[in-house]
């Protein structure tokens, strides 16, 4: 399935050993984490991988896919009651950054933006990391993160005094594979208040 020169692959990335899992993999563990019994009509090809996230997405259940933006791996995604995480990886399939939306408590219809991760790496080649960053957001505009400085064995905290801007954080809870607006980079974050 393509959107807007993506392609969503209704397989999840697995991590560790930077690679796409099948879709029979994923059906399976989908399967046990939302008791449901897809794998075996998945593999007698009464049903598509993408048929499955579809419902599962109707019924807020369980379902995950990744999607590649000029053939190249760009995120994955994990969707789950609601609760909505965006994996983004760099030209070498490291996780760089995390978005993970909650349902928002003021709006029905929306997710908040209440964490996000940005790790930074010692080499274009290392999977060692030389920072991470953990900003958490809530919907009343406090705002407070860490710096978890791996280099120097350091941590660094913030926690604002004043209430930020936060309605840049906020999106629609996405339409199945409508997924533009949860994978953007580019957000008015509330970070003005950063001094590392």
């Amino acid at each position: 399935m393509y959107v807007d020169a993506m392609e969503i692959k209704y397989q999840n990335f697995w991590a560790a050993v930077k690679k796409l899992q099948t879709e029979a993999q994923l059906i399976g563990r989908l399967d046990t984490s939302n008791k449901t019994k897809y794998k075996k009509k998945y593999e007698a090809g009464e049903v598509t991988a993408r048929e499955i996230a579809g419902v599962n997405h109707q019924r807020g259940l369980h379902y995950e896919l990744t999607i590649l933006k000029e053939d190249e791996l760009f995120c994955y995604l994990i969707i789950k009651g609601g609760h909505i995480k965006v994996n983004f990886l760099d030209t070498n399939l490291r996780i760089y950054l995390a978005y993970y939306f909650s349902p928002s408590k003021k709006y029905t219809d929306k997710v908040f933006l209440d964490e996000i991760w940005y790790n930074n790496y010692t080499s274009e080649s290392s999977e060692t990391e030389s920072y991470r960053m953990h900003f958490v957001f809530d919907e009343d505009g406090n705002v407070n993160y860490r710096k978890y400085d791996e280099v120097n064995h350091k941590t660094q905290d913030f926690e604002s005094k004043e209430q930020s801007d936060v309605t840049g954080l906020y999106e629609s809870y996405p339409d199945f594979e409508k997924y533009e607006d949860l994978i953007k980079l580019e957000r008015n974050f509330p970070l003005e208040i950063m001094k590392i």
